[in-house]
């Protein structure tokens, strides 16, 4: 996970760079274009290189022949460990990001109808978004910051205030 002071470097899409996320142009427009795929991105941003963790999506979909956020939230999918494990393998950790990828999935069908993008666009503050965003599997603190500004620094977010939020431990999880 970059440290969340060297934002910098992503341009907003305004610019029309599309998402500058990865070193792969077919990678970045494919996160441009899937909110379920930029929020995974965020996620496989963990002991893995930013830039090669968010070609991670398209990766999987590439191997998968789809990428239908129903399909990855199916318990414990064999195609899913599969294409997380075949040489050479999308993370460091392939079991465990298989097994997360899964679980954000789930997450995102049931509580957002299989859009990622509806946390975002449907916070009506950055408080709101942060709470999201931990609940989480394996979202904490750091990665909730540095994904709230970079939602932020890709202009994706429908409020302000995000330039200078920062989750503390007294804001971690909602009631």
């Amino acid at each position: 996970m970059p440290k969340l002071e060297r934002l910098e470097w992503l341009t907003p899409l305004s610019e029309r760079c599309g998402v500058t996320l990865s070193d792969n142009p077919k990678a970045d427009l494919f996160l441009s274009e899937d909110a379920n795929a930029l929020l995974l991105g965020v996620l496989y941003d963990s002991q893995l290189a930013t830039r090669r963790a968010f070609s991670v999506p398209l990766r999987l979909k590439e191997r998968l022949g789809h990428f239908d956020i129903t399909r990855l939230a199916e318990p414990e999918s064999v195609e899913l460990l599969e294409a997380f494990t075949r040489k050479p393998a999308l993370h460091r950790f392939p079991r465990k990001f298989a097994a997360l990828t899964g679980q954000v999935a789930a997450v995102i069908v049931s509580e957002y109808g299989g859009d990622a993008g509806r946390m975002w666009r449907e916070s009506d503050t950055v408080d709101v978004l942060a709470g999201r965003l931990l609940d989480l599997p394996a979202f904490g603190i750091e990665k909730t910051n540095w994904t709230v500004g970079m939602l932020g620094a890709l202009e994706m977010l429908p409020f302000d205030g995000w330039q200078e939020y920062r989750v503390t431990p007294r804001k971690t999880r909602r009631a």
